[in-house]
């Protein structure tokens, strides 16, 4: 599937060709002012801040791409277990040889949604003795072993209070009745629960599990830059879609090649992820266009700057004068 170039915003530029140009997702000085305003209300709780304190000197747009790949894999494990036999049929190598783990038809869930399914792998089943009780269907009991009593507390010198005292747990006979096996000195084997045979098979375990990766390009100013994990608890617009069984390198971007590589590296990273058990059931691509804008700004005589970034118009300032607030803390 090509990859899908996304109109979010009438008022932005048309792409041509898959060419991503940087488009207009102006944060304006209102949106600012607002932002702004609202932040230092949040770090101050006694004074109210007003729009005709700030006054914003420069404003400028930088807005950053955020590459974002998914990949939905499936994972096919077998490994030999068994369990009570109790009369059921087998499925045994007689009815034909086992399929290949890939061979095997198996319901997939909802895409990149997480699970996992067990299943006996067919014809693989064989009927053989216990080997834990030899076939018996009981065990010599691991607490009294096998006597069916065990040293009761009151022979131990250390715990002997009185010598004329008779203990009422072992009624002065210094052994008790092992409450484990009953006194029988065996009991059911924990193994085949009692039947005596086990029916051993092989057992597919498939899981399903999504590989997620994202990175953000660098910005257009490095020392006007923000902390990059603000931008991962923020949304975009988003510009490219793209979601096939396998997605191939982004195109186009000649204004950021940063993103080009990037998008490879990851794609290449899902795929070396996948060993010879693994496979790739979808990956879903995606190019965000997130709004960031660096203020600077008056407020009260003193000069600030600030970034405001994302959809939600978050304010990020490396630290306020302690004037500006009236030195409370919000807990």
């Amino acid at each position: 599937m090509a990859q899908e170039i996304l109109e979010s915003n009438a008022s932005h530029p048309p792409c041509i060709g898959g060419l991503q140009l940087y488009r207009k997702v102006d944060i304006t000085e209102d949106m600012v002012s607002q932002a702004v305003l609202r932040d230092l209300s949040s770090k101050c709780c006694c004074q109210t801040p007003r729009a005709e304190d700030l006054i914003i000197d420069e404003l400028s747009q930088m807005p950053l791409y955020r590459y974002r790949l998914e990949s939905f894999i499936e994972t096919r494990q077998h490994e030999k277990i068994f369990k009570p036999y109790s009369g059921q049929k087998l499925d045994g190598p007689e009815r034909g040889s086992s399929p290949l783990l890939w061979d095997i038809l198996v319901q997939t869930p909802e895409m990149f949604h997480d699970g996992m399914k067990k299943m006996p792998l067919p014809h693989s089943s064989e009927l053989k003795g216990c080997h834990k009780c030899q076939g018996r269907g009981r065990c010599k009991c691991t607490r009294c072993g096998g006597s069916g009593q065990f040293r009761c507390r009151c022979s131990s010198v250390s715990r002997q209070k009185s010598r004329n005292k008779r203990c009422h747990a072992c009624s002065g006979s210094g052994r008790k009745r092992c409450s484990k096996c009953s006194g029988r000195g065996r009991k059911v084997c924990p193994a085949c629960k009692g039947e005596g045979r086990l029916i051993h098979y092989e057992q597919l375990t498939v899981t399903w599990r999504t590989l997620r990766s994202e990175c953000i390009s660098s910005p257009p100013v490095p020392e006007l830059s923000l902390p990059v994990g603000l931008l991962h608890k923020v949304t975009g617009d988003v510009i490219v879609k793209d979601s096939d069984v396998t997605v191939g390198p982004l195109t186009g971007f000649v204004d950021n090649p940063e993103l080009v590589i990037s998008s490879q590296r990851l794609i290449q990273e899902h795929r070396s992820a996948c060993g010879p058990s693994s496979h790739i059931l979808r990956q879903h691509q995606t190019v965000e266009l997130i709004p960031v804008a660096h203020a600077q700004y008056e407020y009260r005589g003193r000069s600030l700057s600030s970034h405001v970034y994302g959809r939600e118009l978050r304010v990020h300032t490396q630290r306020h004068p302690p004037s500006l607030t009236c030195g409370c803390t919000i807990m």
